[in-house]
């Protein structure tokens, strides 16, 4: 059965679309204001925090318009070998992974790990608005609760997780637990997309695809959402490595 085109995506409502820009821009500026935050509390001087922390909106600026340029472009639909799309997927993913590991993510560590374990209730939020997009006709069912991805569980527990943390600094079970099964639903939702998207390994059939790489601003979703996930787990790894 041939791929639609992408030009045949079904439009989420405005209502959905607002809520997922608003998600995008708060973890935009939340990882902002925790560069700026970890300056303050390693007591270095005013001037460097403020130069860390301009630094980090123009980088996370650059970011917001390239990944959305080339979401716009149409760049992504090329049938080259390997798809466009999954280049995608891979570089955000691995620009994620060398974030956590610079010294942007060092700097990330002087948080408390109740913070760094908190910030991932914003998938709570953004599964809701899956699920709309799913009742609307733009994703496929397996890629919400209603079907195979429950990475709404990682919103949910999130804020529990962070307050076991605040409230027993020393306890590093309830961090490793959730930061395990928080990345392992990670791989999970990642992998349905992959196997749902029109790539040549698609395995879920299903109309509709999903196609949200190719529309701006959904594309967002990749390199903003998936990778703030993925560099949110690093850095908690990252924690525990150096804490254990």
């Amino acid at each position: 059965m041939p791929s639609p085109s992408i030009r045949e995506m079904v439009q989420p409502a405005a209502g959905s679309t607002f809520a997922f820009v608003a998600i995008v821009l708060l973890l935009c500026v939340l990882l902002v204001l925790g560069v700026h935050r970890a300056g303050r509390m390693t007591g270095e001087a005013r001037s460097r925090t403020r130069s860390w922390t301009v630094a980090a909106a123009l980088a996370v600026s650059a970011w917001l318009a390239l990944t959305g340029a080339v979401s716009a472009s149409g760049v992504l639909e090329m049938p080259t070998q390997p798809p466009p799309l999954m280049i995608f997927f891979f570089v955000s993913q691995v620009a994620a992974i060398v974030a956590a590991f610079s010294p942007l993510g060092t700097r990330l560590l002087h948080l408390p790990v109740a913070a760094l374990v908190g910030f991932q209730a914003f998938r709570l939020p953004l599964e809701l608005v899956l699920h709309a997009w799913v009742n609307g006709g733009t994703l496929p069912v397996q890629m919400t609760y209603a079907g195979h991805n429950f990475d709404i569980v990682s919103g949910v527990l999130a804020l529990p997780a962070a307050w076991l943390a605040a409230r027993r600094p020393n306890a590093r079970w309830p961090v490793l637990a959730f930061n395990v099964v928080g990345f392992a639903l990670l791989i999970n939702v990642a992998r349905i997309a992959a196997f749902s998207s029109p790539v040549p390994f698609r395995t879920y059939l299903q109309d509709p695809p999903v196609l949200l790489a190719f529309h701006f601003p959904y594309g967002w979703i990749v390199p903003i959402c998936v990778g703030a996930a993925l560099f949110g787990h690093v850095l908690v790894f990252r924690w525990l490595a150096r804490n254990g």
